[in-house]
């Protein structure tokens, strides 16, 4: 068990470094969008900064805790104390990298200041509510069983409420290994479209990096029906946004196709 123990504190450091880089990689991802629909200073973009990092959080601390549950199989006072190390670790590494984001919004200081710390505030006060769930062998409103398989987001699926990700991935899977070709044959048309050439670098670059992203998950051999539909909303509303209308289309349309099971 010792071992174990150890093995589960090198993992646990290791996510939070991963889990920072991908925060980071988000709020990234969420500026260039807004530089490219000229509202990077602006209300959207602090909206978007609490958006994807509490995303990010909620992700990565169910998938430690799925982790660790999994491998020690109990939740005892020493298991506790190191999950609960990772999530605040978790905090004050995602926070570090909105920190770095804020002064480039072109927002007063002062008010990038206020809403930075109330975003620490959301992230702190999601840390102890799932800590405290964790605690008592809980994740949403289901417990939390040992199961190589079945991960706690979900689980957390099964609640009142929330998204069936599950049911949409089992539903979603034929069809959208029978269709994804389409959805990145429609993003592969609108990257070298008039629609696309006329749009100015930034617009060109926020574009490309949503469909960089919505092509590589669309590509895999299992794709995750909730992260692909996620992104490839947003890419249908970047397009719609910056005047893509063709592309609105095609790609709307092969999206449908691929999470629907439509043709």
């Amino acid at each position: 068990m010792t071992d174990q123990r150890a093995y589960v504190g090198r993992s646990l450091n290791q996510r939070a470094y991963d889990a920072a880089d991908k925060a980071a990689n988000a709020l990234e991802t969420l500026m260039r969008q807004n530089v490219a629909v000229g509202r990077l200073a602006s209300g959207h973009t602090l909206i978007g900064f609490k958006t994807e990092g509490l995303r990010v959080f909620n992700e990565e601390f169910a998938s430690a805790a799925k982790f660790t549950h999994n491998l020690l199989g109990q939740i005892d006072e020493e298991t506790l104390q190191a999950v609960s190390y990772f999530a605040n670790r978790l905090v004050d590494l995602i926070f570090d990298k909105l920190v770095l984001c804020g002064p480039r919004t072109g927002i007063a200081e002062a008010t990038v200041a206020r809403e930075l710390n109330n975003i620490k505030v959301a992230l702190q006060e999601r840390r102890d509510r799932v800590l405290d769930d964790f605690a008592f062998g809980m994740t949403g409103d289901e417990r939390m069983k040992k199961d190589p398989v079945v991960s706690i987001v979900n689980s957390q699926s099964n609640s009142p409420g929330a998204i069936q990700q599950a049911g949409v991935g089992e539903f979603s899977q034929s069809a959208i290994i029978n269709h994804h070709q389409q959805v990145v044959a429609a993003i592969d048309r609108a990257l070298v479209s008039q629609e696309f050439q006329q749009l100015d670098a930034a617009q060109k670059q926020g574009f490309r990096d949503v469909a960089d992203v919505v092509k590589e998950e669309a590509a895999k051999p299992t794709p995750d029906p909730a992260k692909l539909k996620r992104w490839s909303e947003r890419l249908v509303g970047l397009a719609r946004e910056i005047g893509m209308r063709v592309a609105v289309s095609e790609i709307g349309q092969a999206i449908g196709h691929m999470l629907g099971g439509v043709g």
